[in-house]
């Protein structure tokens, strides 16, 4: 079932008053053979909307590679409009509803899900026929991600297992084995990660010299439970039986699931029992100097996605670092979550051809090798694995040889799921209501039961509204 273009706005992460989606047109046909720009040899402009607060690596990809593109395609000029993560929604539906919408644009914030869900996006298909584009070099979890109906809305450009990065200077100087390399390894749980964190961690009670063993949170809408076994959406067992995933559209919440009490329970234990994890306050006070709290030297360990790989690059830290398998739950099983980030072709757009060049570009040509080269995200196309792999061991301080890298990463996608945030209608809103009621578990003003009880009361009052 398809949400109504009123609720497509009444959902999203900002509300606009009055709007209509009239330029939600339907797909446009494919391009003509002839002509570089939309078949014709007037210059064209084309709208690409871009995250302005993802990283000055991706900046740099962006800027290199739209002059190159426009060197190639002297007919065609690209403006690129920069927003951050919790604006970029926002900004799309607004030219959207303004009836300008971007030629291109990513599945950042509410994404491909919402945007396919209203008729908001064109299909690939034709243009891909037209163009004779190999898009089998893209990788095929990635291509299904975002593959409906037999159709392709969207190319991939990066493919990103969750991981977990360590500072290997933190445990030699604790005298603790640095964590290990094989996924296939089930010595490597929760509790053994959490023992290791507790054996590096130091002056704790001294935020401005502490060392921190572990930073793990809880996934997008807290889907790490599927260590313990269970999913936000789809109950007990594994998130491949969660309709929500293939629909797009949720319809039931399980965070008053024992299994998930549980999960909950052991990550706020990281901070108030154990001991190895920073407090909120301790956390957003690194976050002030040097962003992502790893990069201050003092983590131990952090899980989180392959793109924070982008953070090495650019600061080139003067301690070695690694990355590792995610540990095994529970419930044995060390399920990642697969993060595809992929740019679309709106529909409605006033240049679809000259959109579809670019996308071309950035995610088949040379486009597509720089960003596998600069960014530091990892790639979906497969071609330039190489290139990546090149690209991050010759960063400063890596802990691991080639072989250990490429082992530690391919891997990954043996054990992975794609995560909720890129399969799910109306995300940001699931998002802000589960990361503001979870608020009072992680500042310990409430118990877990009591902050679980009110997520569940707000999921259900979301569904509710929806139905």
């Amino acid at each position: 079932m398809k949400l109504s273009r009123r609720n497509f706005l009444k959902y999203s992460s900002m509300t606009l008053a009055g709007a209509a989606m009239a330029a939600c047109a339907p797909p446009a046909a494919a391009p003509d053979s002839g002509g570089s720009g939309d078949g014709g040899s007037e210059a064209v402009g084309i709208t690409y909307l871009i995250r302005s607060d993802i990283g000055i690596k991706i900046q740099e990809w962006t800027d290199e590679a739209v002059a190159e593109f426009q060197e190639i395609n002297p007919d065609i000029t690209v403006e690129t409009v920069g927003v951050p993560w919790g604006d970029y929604n926002a900004k799309l539906l607004a030219m959207y509803a303004a009836g300008t919408p971007p030629e291109i644009s990513a599945n950042y914030a509410a994404g491909f899900p919402t945007f396919y869900a209203n008729d908001a996006l064109v299909a690939l298909d034709d243009f891909i026929e037209a163009d004779s584009a190999d898009i089998s070099v893209i990788d095929e979890a990635a291509r299904g991600a975002v593959t409906r109906e037999g159709q392709l809305w969207a190319l991939p450009l990066a493919h990103l297992p969750t991981v977990l990065y360590y500072n290997k200077g933190i445990f030699d100087e604790a005298g603790v084995d640095a964590p290990p390399m094989d996924w296939e390894d089930t010595s490597w749980t929760t509790d053994e990660m959490l023992s290791r964190a507790s054996a590096v961690s130091k002056d704790i009670e001294d935020p401005g010299n502490a060392v921190w063993g572990l930073i793990y949170g809880t996934g997008q809408l807290g889907v790490f439970s599927w260590l313990w076994g269970v999913d936000p959406f789809g109950g007990p067992g594994s998130p491949e039986n969660t309709e929500a995933y293939q629909t797009g559209i949720v319809t039931e919440a399980h965070y008053n699931d024992p299994l998930m009490l549980d999960f909950i329970q052991w990550v706020r234990d990281l901070t108030y029992e154990h001991q190895v994890s920073p407090r909120p306050s301790d956390t957003d006070a690194i976050q002030q100097t040097v962003g992502w709290p790893m990069m201050s030297g003092r983590i131990g360990m952090a899980v989180s996605g392959l793109w924070n790989v982008t953070n090495f690059a650019a600061v080139e830290p003067s301690w070695e670092w690694g990355i590792a398998p995610f540990p095994y739950g529970p419930e044995e099983n060390n399920l990642s979550p697969l993060f595809n980030d992929s740019w679309m072709l709106s529909a409605g757009a006033a240049h679809p051809d000259a959109g579809f060049k670019l996308l071309r570009y950035l995610g088949l040509e040379n486009g597509a090798k720089l960003y596998a080269e600069i960014s530091g995200f990892f790639p979906a196309h497969t071609g330039n694995y190489d290139v990546w792999f090149d690209a991050t061991t010759s960063i400063p301080n890596l802990a691991l040889s080639r072989e250990e890298l490429e082992g530690v990463i391919l891997n990954a996608f043996n054990h992975g799921y794609v995560t909720p945030g890129k399969t799910l209608d109306s995300y940001p809103e699931w998002n802000r209501a589960f990361n503001q009621t979870t608020g009072p578990i992680w500042n310990d003003e409430a118990t877990v039961e009591e902050g679980m009880a009110g997520v569940q009361a707000q999921f259900e009052t979301i569904i509710a509204s929806k139905a």
